[in-house]
C-alpha cells in the first residue's frame, strides 16, 4: 500500500507521472509531478483537488482558443499553467491518493475500536 521514502517520507500514491507523498515529520505532502515538486499543507492540498475538480474539460475540449488553464495557489509564488493531459493526470493522482488516505483512515478507526 505505501513504502517508505527516504526515511521521512511515506509514498501514498503513485501514477506514470506522478507521486504524493506525506511526510510526518514536517507534516506536509510532496507532490512530484512531470519532474517538478511543491509542497503542501492538508489545507492546501485539498484546494489545490477542488481547483482541479472546478475545471470545465467539456468547456476545454469545446473551445477553440482555450486548451490551457491557469491555476494560482495563494500558498505559493507559482502560477500551474495546465493542459488538458496535465489536468487529467492530476485528477487521477490526486482521485487516487486521497481514496488511499481514506482508505488508511477506515483501517485506522477499525483498528481503534478493535483492539488486538
Amino acid at each position: 500500500m505505501s513504502e517508505v521514502l527516504a526515511g521521512r517520507e511515506e509514498l501514498i500514491f503513485q501514477t506514470e507521472n506522478g507521486s504524493l507523498s506525506q511526510s510526518d515529520t514536517t507534516e506536509r505532502f510532496q507532490l512530484a509531478f512531470h519532474q517538478e515538486e511543491l509542497s503542501f499543507r492538508v489545507c492546501e492540498l485539498i484546494t489545490f483537488k477542488r481547483k482541479l475538480q472546478a475545471i470545465d474539460l467539456p468547456a476545454m475540449l469545446m473551445s477553440e482558443n482555450q486548451d490551457v488553464e491557469v491555476l494560482h495557489m495563494p500558498h505559493c509564488d507559482r502560477l500551474f499553467v495546465l493542459t488538458i493531459q496535465n489536468i487529467l493526470e492530476l485528477k487521477e493522482l490526486l482521485a487516487g491518493a486521497f481514496t488511499m488516505l481514506e482508505l488508511n483512515s477506515v483501517i485506522h478507526r477499525q483498528l481503534v475500536r478493535r483492539p488486538l
